[in-house]
């Protein structure tokens, strides 16, 4: 008797449907056995067919780099637990073979799958059971989690394509003003930039804005709810909405764009508005 399967810590589990297939080989004949994924895990069982025979296990594909591509990763099924109102990216891996990959952050430029995702420094998310977290996060769906194991890596990004913000942009004369809504309690910082070959290099003054509790920045507040806004008070004209926060752009800086994030967290992507050209994020 012949059959494939998942070498797992203890035993060797069988491949789930319609791969779970043991057959009897008569001596010196061949058989074809189907499989959905090459993994390093997939292994040969034999033994003979009568009852408590000793079965004999061979791992060809253990040390073959090339089961450590694209088929591992795509038999790995990600479960998104990430959430906004925790601040905090989670999820849990489900896999034929016994994985451990480690997990870092990258900010992906575009919400296509093939746009390059960009590794985030000292962001490795903790393991435990092949549930992956990290705290203190701006959950956004261009904000990934990015899985290495073996000579390969996977990136997965958040599931739920929602966003806890939103950051507007209008220009009056030589005013940009922007308009910060949340869902979630939360502060955010916005400076100036100069755009220099590709990238926007930040400039001082830096400007702040903390909302107390989940109502719309810029809005109306209800009883409850409290916005402050860091920043000079020149730079708040008069009439402005409690947490809307607006910037006077002097006429030597006219060219200039905005970045906006949030700063009451560690990890967070960061928003560049520019009055000349569509918004995009960094």
């Amino acid at each position: 008797m012949v059959r494939l399967c998942h070498q797992l810590a203890l035993e060797c589990e069988e491949l789930p449907r319609p791969f779970h297939r043991q057959v009897l080989v008569p001596g010196g004949h061949r058989v074809s056995l189907p499989y959905e994924f090459l993994v390093p895990c997939l292994c040969v069982e034999a033994s003979y067919p009568h009852h408590d025979s000793p079965r004999r296990k061979h791992c060809p594909f253990r040390d073959q780099p090339a089961t450590y591509g694209t088929e591992l990763w795509s038999s790995v099924r990600f479960h998104d637990y990430s959430t906004s109102s925790k601040d905090q990216m989670a999820m849990v891996l489900s896999a034929s073979c016994p994985l451990h990959p480690w997990a870092t952050l990258c900010w992906r430029e575009a919400a296509d799958k093939t746009a390059p995702c960009h590794d985030i420094p000292n962001s490795t998310a903790s393991e435990e059971e092949q549930a992956y977290t990290l705290d203190k996060v701006d959950v956004h769906p261009q904000l990934c989690f990015r899985f290495s194991y073996g000579n390969s890596s996977h990136v997965e990004c958040p599931h739920h394509q929602e966003t806890a913000w939103n950051v507007s942009m209008s220009t009056w004369g030589l005013q940009l003003r922007l308009r910060l809504t949340s869902s979630i309690p939360a502060a955010f910082s916005a400076t100036l930039c100069q755009r220099r070959g590709g990238q926007c290099e930040p400039e001082a003054p830096l400007y702040t804005v903390t909302q107390v509790s989940g109502a719309g920045l810029g809005g109306h507040m209800g009883r409850g709810d409290r916005a402050t806004l860091t920043c000079p008070c020149a730079l708040q004209p008069e009439g402005s909405a409690p947490g809307e926060l607006a910037l006077l752009l002097p006429v030597q800086v006219l060219g200039s764009c905005v970045l906006v994030w949030r700063s009451d967290v560690r990890f967070a992507r960061k928003q560049l508005l520019c009055p000349d050209s569509e918004w995009r994020s960094r």
